[in-house]
């Protein structure tokens, strides 16, 4: 006798995902997160593109674009930073999000290079310390 294979059920699209999380009355909002860590050129580099990379982003946050963003902790205490960071913002297209973080001075002057993965937002908590 022969054993026949479960049958597997397709994995969701990215529109399947998006449909569900609405179905369920989640935020359901698109969008992209990029990790930024930096290249060979090493933390003199980061550290001298940093003012032009805040105020790309302050811009594109008062655009609507930016989400959220900022460096990624060390343990707290003395460790060094490493040099990376995370924001998370909008945008169109995947093609288009790539041009946002390629324009960020940080990878423009290669300081940094970056990851760059969308993202299905549907939980958001404000901590209690971010509402007073």
């Amino acid at each position: 006798m022969t054993e026949v294979e479960p049958a597997v059920e397709p994995a969701p699209t990215g529109d399947d995902l998006l449909a569900q999380s609405r179905q369920y009355h989640l935020l359901a909002l698109p969008m992209f997160v990029m990790s930024s860590f930096p290249t060979d050129a090493g933390m003199a580099a980061v550290a001298e593109a940093t003012q032009a990379h805040l105020d790309y982003w302050a811009k594109l946050e008062e655009d609507g674009v930016m989400f959220a963003g900022g460096p990624m902790l060390p343990e707290l205490g003395s460790d060094a930073w490493l040099g990376d960071g995370m924001i998370t913002f909008k945008a169109q297209s995947l093609a288009a999000a790539q041009a946002i973080v390629e324009a960020d001075p940080m990878h423009a002057s290669g300081a940094r290079q970056y990851e760059l993965h969308p993202w299905l937002l549907n939980h958001l908590v404000v901590p209690d310390e971010v509402k007073s």
